[in-house]
């Protein structure tokens, strides 16, 4: 190999070692070209909106669109993003077209509890407390109850981390269970329990209370029920009742 050859091999050696970095530089001056945010299941639930995520990147002091992309700080900017419990999943990361994307996916609510000291919020799907910032509230199921509860301090807890919420924890497997099956799901409509723990449903068909007492066993309470509303309550009418206690092991009591 002549000594030209030897040089020039050499060179196109050491463009390709640095390519990398070069691109790597030139991308990083160019400025970013906008801000595109994609909010998972927004259709679904509007726990957070475009809006409110401009909001938390303006927040950051850092102007997006028009600022070298190597000077944008995305981890900041993710992690601030990420303080919004009402989100599972937050990302936030360049594109080669220089375009910011936002990635955020939302909780799933399963129930909204209304204690009677106040401060309302949300578990999700993951047993995770979450407050609502905005106005928007998901058709699920409600749990009205006598417990007090600091919603504040337990901002993004699990249910499952504290014996404060052994009572939650309780009455949540019930209702993760009534949503899963579609007879159950469509019936009860409100959930209320006491401070004891105790449960009292309301049905949308009928006048009458479903007092359950303490939500052990609910498997084998629903199923008496619906053998009962199967059997007795076509011929007795819906409305005959004022009360049906499931609470008592392989018997029905009710009261007009």
């Amino acid at each position: 190999m002549s000594r030209l050859m030897k040089i020039l091999t050499t060179c196109v050696g050491v463009y390709v070692l640095l390519l990398p970095l070069i691109i790597h530089i030139k991308v990083g001056t160019m400025e970013c070209r906008g801000i595109v945010i994609t909010i998972a299941d927004s259709s679904e639930h509007r726990f957070v909106t475009r809006d409110d995520i401009m909001d938390i990147i303006r927040s950051t002091g850092v102007r997006v669109k028009g600022m070298a992309v190597n000077k944008i700080d995305v981890t900041s900017i993710e992690a601030k993003i990420k303080t919004m419990t009402e989100l599972k999943v937050a990302e936030v990361y360049f594109t080669a077209d220089n375009i910011m994307r936002v990635y955020v996916d939302q909780r799933e609510p399963v129930m909204r509890v209304v204690p009677s000291s106040g401060g309302m919020f949300f578990i999700d799907d993951e047993g995770v407390i979450m407050r609502r910032h905005n106005i928007y509230t998901p058709r699920v199921h409600v749990v009205e109850t006598q417990m007090a509860f600091d919603a504040s301090a337990m901002n993004g807890m699990s249910i499952y981390e504290s014996d404060d919420t052994e009572k939650l924890v309780e009455v949540y497997e019930l209702v993760k269970y009534i949503q899963a099956d579609s007879f159950w799901d469509a019936m009860i409509d409100y959930i209320y329990m006491s401070s004891e723990g105790e449960i009292e449903m309301v049905p949308r068909i009928g006048h009458h209370t479903i007092h359950m007492g303490a939500p052990d066993n609910y498997r084998e309470k629903l199923d008496n029920l619906l053998a009962f509303y199967r059997e007795a309550m076509p011929e007795a009418g819906w409305d005959r009742y004022r009360t049906v206690n499931i609470e008592y092991e392989g018997q029905i009591v009710c009261r007009r």
